[in-house]
């Protein structure tokens, strides 16, 4: 190796210890909030959460009549048709009433959070979208499962962590 070729490999070495540096200086930007305590936000920026997991959200929430008007999860703020322990019912419904449209899919963005981290006690990755649909409804499960894995482009067989990773 010539001199000149040595030179250049520190300097390149060298430049890219400086921007290593410079970076890690740079405050943390949080991508995630969690749904059980590790919430990322205090460490700065706004939280956001991966398309996998926003696109499989949406296809729940058509399937669950969300985009319906007067629907029971339209009216409780709900795309999930999430229950929730200890948070209000829309009245008359075992259905979680979200104070807000945003509240209501950030409930089910950190519940298929918890699932493609593993922290779901009732799904997990390796589950298809026709296993998920056994735990996530009571009503219909073939064809909730056959319409949220046709939004999402795929088969009931498909496994979770093929559409939320």
């Amino acid at each position: 190796m010539s001199k000149n070729n040595a030179v250049k490999i520190v300097i390149g070495i060298g430049g890219g210890l400086l921007i290593l540096s410079w970076f890690r200086r740079q405050p943390t930007t949080a991508t995630v909030t969690t749904w059980e305590g590790f919430d990322l936000s205090q460490y700065g920026g706004a939280t956001s959460y991966p398309q996998p997991i926003k696109t499989v959200a949406q296809a729940i929430a058509k399937q669950e009549g969300f985009y319906v008007a007067g629907s029971i999860p339209q009216r409780a703020n709900n795309p999930g048709d999430l229950k929730v322990p200890g948070l209000p019912t829309l009245p008359g419904t075992s259905i979680t009433q979200f104070e807000s449209i945003d509240a209501g899919w950030t409930a089910l963005y950190k519940q298929l959070f918890l699932i493609l981290t593993g922290q779901s006690a009732y799904y997990h990755l390796d589950m298809t979208i026709d296993e998920m649909s056994r735990v996530w409804t009571t009503t219909q499960q073939g064809p909730w499962a056959a319409n949220v894995a046709s939004y999402l482009g795929t088969t009931t067989h498909t496994p979770l962590w093929q559409v939320l990773a």
